[in-house]
């Protein structure tokens, strides 16, 4: 009985000696010894897709050193990964409060920006990132990823009234088909009003008692393809075609030499 009890005496202080042991181990894990150890825990735990526990180091870090930049950055890119934006962009608006010109903030901020759907402001940023590193390939990816994820939106009931004719003559000018637009898009950010603004025609027209600005554009080519439906006023920017006005027709289908006169006519409603 006695050696029973001795036993079982001694088997519970090898277990709390072990679990008080692997405690410290804990506990020495999670605080470390410095930042520069933080810093490289919280890496690790990130290329293990352990965000959450990323963040305690960083938080712990800028307990210590709340202008430490690398923390912020990381720590708002982590936020960002997991999708929470408007917490990621406080981060880097406090790297861009000490350094205005953060290039990798200014393009953080400007893709949570765009996931949030404030595309101006996303460009602003972004743009202002590519002018100070025009080179910077990681920027130029950015910027194509933001220009891809701008998504257009159906023109009818919004301010713009959007119509597009399609007339389709063969190679000896002989009539083939006309045909209109049955769906019309447009992007729903500055750069449409710009694109607008280009080929304005006439302003303050007044229909059915509503106010109009009209723009008008007149295109004749031969198509590339030999089956179209999709029409497109666009701006090369940053390298990139973007669509800013899109009109969708029947489909048209082509010969070489055929010939196509599109002709959209946008009118946005000013009062």
């Amino acid at each position: 009985m006695i050696k029973s009890l001795i036993i079982g005496i001694g088997c519970l202080i090898i277990f709390t000696s072990f679990t008080y042991t692997v405690a410290q181990e804990e506990v020495s894990i999670l605080l470390g010894k410095n930042v520069t150890e933080w810093h490289a825990i919280s890496a690790a735990l990130i290329s293990e897709n352990r965000h959450e526990e990323a963040i305690k180091y960083y938080d712990k870090i800028l307990e210590i050193s709340p202008d430490d930049q690398k923390a912020l950055l990381n720590k708002g890119s982590v936020l960002k990964d997991l999708d929470r934006h408007e917490e990621a962009i406080k981060y880097y608006d406090k790297i861009l409060e000490i350094s205005p010109n953060h290039v990798k903030a200014l393009t953080s901020k400007g893709i949570s920006l765009a996931f949030l759907h404030e595309w101006d402001e996303a460009e602003k940023l972004i743009v202002q990132a590519m002018e100070l590193e025009p080179e910077n390939k990681v920027i130029k990816s950015t910027m194509a990823q933001f220009l891809a994820g701008v998504p257009s939106i159906p023109a009818h009931g919004s301010i713009y009234d959007i119509k597009l004719l399609v007339t389709h003559r063969d190679s000896d000018d002989n009539l083939i088909a006309v045909s209109e637009s049955s769906n019309t898009r447009y992007l729903p950010y500055s750069l449409t009003e710009k694109i607008f603004e280009k080929h304005l025609i006439e302003k303050n027209v007044v229909i059915n008692g509503k106010t109009y600005d009209i723009a008008q554009k007149i295109d004749s080519f031969s198509p590339a393809d030999d089956a179209m439906s999709l029409f497109s006023i666009f701006k090369t920017q940053y390298g990139h075609e973007i669509d800013v006005f899109l009109a969708f027709t029947p489909m048209l289908l082509t010969e070489k030499d055929d010939k196509l006169t599109v002709k959209w006519i946008i009118m946005k409603e000013t009062t």
